[in-house]
């Protein structure tokens, strides 16, 4: 089952997702499978979210809590991003499947990756200073309440966004939100297994 990402350069990935990166190696190949690797991090992003305020009284907001926020949930939402994006466009050009899942296999994969970029986009706005909105979510349910209604589209606008930082992370939540359900979800539907 080929896994390695071959159109960006390992420096510019590793960046970006170091999840990526990690799972791309031969020691990680050959041990863990896609679908335990996203149970594993949707499990910790969760951990995360609901450990991120006592963690940010603990570390006074130093470099391991930046390291944390880089190596959870920003690194994840690159490399989910990243791979239903390459993913989608290997199903519009009738290339075999990178994963080696089925397509319902991928549907749950999808749904439960849209489940996790909520969850790491709330660990995000939680770690923006309380300037960032004019009702800062103060918990991980309220920040994972506001992410939700912000990737679904809905914005009830109880909470709204008032920096730059702020907006932009809502901008990419919503476009990765809408190119996961409508660009992912529409080339699996239109996968049929026999074309393989």
């Amino acid at each position: 089952m080929e896994r390695i990402t071959k159109d960006l350069p390992t420096p510019i990935l590793f960046v970006i997702a170091p999840t990526r990166v990690l799972f791309d190696t031969e020691f990680m190949k050959k041990r863990i499978e896609i679908n335990n690797w996203s149970w594993f991090f949707l499990v910790a992003n969760l951990v995360f979210l609901f450990t991120f305020i006592p963690l940010k009284s603990c570390l006074n907001f130093n470099y391991c809590l930046y390291a944390l926020l880089w190596a959870l949930p920003f690194s994840r939402i690159g490399e989910i991003s990243y791979a239903f994006y390459n993913d989608s466009f290997d199903q519009l050009k009738g290339c075999k499947p990178r994963s080696g899942l089925s397509r319902i296999q991928r549907l749950k994969l999808l749904g439960r990756s849209y489940f996790e970029i909520s969850i790491c986009y709330a660990s995000l706005y939680l770690a923006l200073p309380n300037s960032a909105f004019a009702h800062q979510p103060t918990s991980g349910f309220e920040s994972m309440y506001f992410s939700w209604i912000t990737i679904t589209t809905t914005g009830f606008g109880d909470i709204i966004s008032l920096s730059v930082l702020a907006r932009v992370l809502c901008m990419t939540e919503i476009g990765i939100g809408l190119m996961l359900i409508v660009f992912a979800v529409g080339t699996y539907l239109s996968y049929r297994e026999s074309d393989n």
